[in-house]
């Protein structure tokens, strides 16, 4: 503390044995250092500041993705729950409902033969049959295989052959691959 009053007391002595014009000088001078020491903190702060603020963005972006991400998740999850929980129903006997199926929607089938046994891939039982139906309209057979997904189970409609007729532009004749999957046990 001392030396800082002894530091002081010189100072003021040199600058009392100045000439005015020069006080005026020194003055401004010391003014202007002042000035630009304090822009220099000033600038330092703001950017400080934009800095932190970009932090602050880039982490909400990271919340706005996790959060996304969560509701992703969740969907996917419940969309799972369902799916498991039609593989766990009842076994689906996959001839009688393609035949009970056509029958409903008017659809003639007389072709229905499997295509294998039974497969069992991770716990997952999947068995297929092949059904051929001859002279049939595309929007008919648009609806049966919407019917097939949409009954009890899991059943999907896994390959679809068309061939065209030359008799009938109208109509197709197809071979549907349906199959049913269930959980083994």
């Amino acid at each position: 503390m001392e030396r800082l009053r002894r530091l002081r007391a010189a100072i003021e002595g040199w600058y009392g044995q100045l000439a005015p014009r020069e006080r005026v000088l020194v003055t401004v001078a010391a003014a202007a250092v002042v000035i630009f020491v304090g822009w220099l903190a000033l600038l330092g702060l703001q950017r400080g500041v934009a800095d932190r603020l970009a932090r602050i963005e880039q982490k909400t972006r990271v919340l706005s993705q996790v959060g996304t991400l969560a509701t992703t998740y969740r969907r996917v999850q419940a969309e799972r729950a369902a799916l498991e929980g039609r593989l766990r129903g009842p076994p689906v006997q996959l001839l009688s409902h393609v035949s009970q199926t056509g029958t409903s929607m008017g659809v003639e089938i007389t072709d229905v033969r499997p295509t294998g046994g039974p497969t069992e891939a991770e716990g997952v039982v999947e068995e297929s049959v092949e059904v051929n139906m001859a002279r049939i309209e595309l929007a008919r057979l648009a609806r049966l295989v919407q019917a097939l997904e949409r009954g009890p189970g899991m059943v999907k409609v896994r390959r679809i052959r068309l061939s065209t007729r030359s008799d009938d532009p109208r109509l197709v004749d197809a071979s549907v691959v349906v199959t049913t999957y269930r959980l083994k046990g």
